[in-house]
C-alpha cells in the first residue's frame, strides 16, 4: 500500500505543486489524504474510495450540501456539534466498510479549516496567552472543541462560524464584481493563498499564510483520524 500511496502522492504533487498552495480544491483534499497516511492501516482500495469520496463526491456531486462543506454555520455550539459529527461518521463509516462515506467526512474535516473562522480565532487565542505561533505546534480543533477557555475567548470573537454562501448569490457576486459582503465565503475562506483573508500572514510577522496554517491543522487532524486514534 505505501508504494502505492507515494505514487499517487507524487503524480499528483508534480501535477499541481503550484495549485496545491493555492487552492484548496479538490486536489489539494486528495494531497492532504495521501499526506497523512504515515502509520495507517488501510489497503490499496480504502484509500482509493477514500480518495473518491474526499475528492470528487464531495465537490462534484455534493457541492450543494452544506452539510458536507460548513457553510452558513453559526455558533461555537453548532460548529462543535458538526466537527463532532464529522469524526463520529468517519468511524462509523469505517467500521462498516464505507470508505467512499468515510472520504466525505474527511472533507468536511478539511473544509472546517477552510471555511472557518477557526485559524482567525486561534491566532488571536495563542498570542493573547502567550502561546508558540509556529506552524507545527498549532492545535486542531479535536483539542479545543472541550476546552472551555478556548470556547469562551472564540465566543467574545463573536463565536466560531463559516461564511454565507449561496450559488446565486456567489454567481452574481463574481459575473458582476460587486463588493463582498461582511461575513460572506469570499471575505473569509482561506481555500487559497489568492483569496482575501488565506493570502494574510497567519499572524504578524508570520511567514506563513492563513492557508497554509488551514491546510497544515486539517492534514494533521487527517493524520489522526486515519491512524484510527482520535
Amino acid at each position: 500500500m505505501n508504494d502505492d500511496i507515494n505514487n499517487t502522492n507524487n503524480t499528483i504533487a508534480a501535477q499541481n505543486t503550484a495549485n496545491q498552495q493555492e487552492r484548496f480544491d479538490i486536489k489539494t483534499h486528495e494531497v492532504m489524504l495521501y499526506d497523512s497516511f504515515e502509520g495507517a492501516d488501510f489497503s490499496r482500495s480504502e484509500v482509493r474510495r477514500m480518495k473518491w469520496g474526499i475528492g470528487f463526491v464531495s465537490d462534484v456531486l455534493l457541492m450543494l450540501k452544506e452539510s458536507v462543506h460548513l457553510d452558513n454555520h453559526r455558533g461555537n455550539d453548532t460548529m462543535v456539534k458538526a466537527y463532532k459529527g464529522a469524526i463520529d461518521g468517519f468511524h462509523r463509516h469505517v467500521e462498516k466498510r464505507r470508505f467512499i462515506c468515510a472520504g466525505v467526512r474527511l472533507h468536511t474535516i478539511g473544509d472546517f479549516y477552510a471555511h472557518s473562522n477557526f485559524i482567525d480565532i486561534y491566532s488571536l487565542y495563542a498570542r493573547e496567552h502567550g502561546l508558540s505561533m509556529e506552524k507545527d505546534v498549532l492545535p486542531g480543533f479535536s483539542k479545543l472543541m472541550d476546552d472551555d477557555r478556548f470556547l469562551s475567548f472564540a465566543k467574545s470573537q463573536g463565536e466560531l462560524r463559516t461564511g454565507t454562501y449561496g450559488l446565486i448569490s456567489d454567481l452574481i457576486e463574481k459575473i458582476f464584481k460587486t463588493k463582498p459582503k461582511p461575513g460572506s465565503h469570499t471575505l473569509m475562506n482561506l481555500d487559497s493563498n489568492k483569496s482575501i483573508n488565506g493570502g494574510k500572514p497567519f499572524a504578524p510577522g508570520a511567514d506563513f499564510t492563513k492557508h497554509e496554517a488551514g491546510v497544515y491543522v486539517a492534514t494533521q487532524e487527517c493524520k489522526l483520524l486515519l491512524q484510527r486514534i482520535l
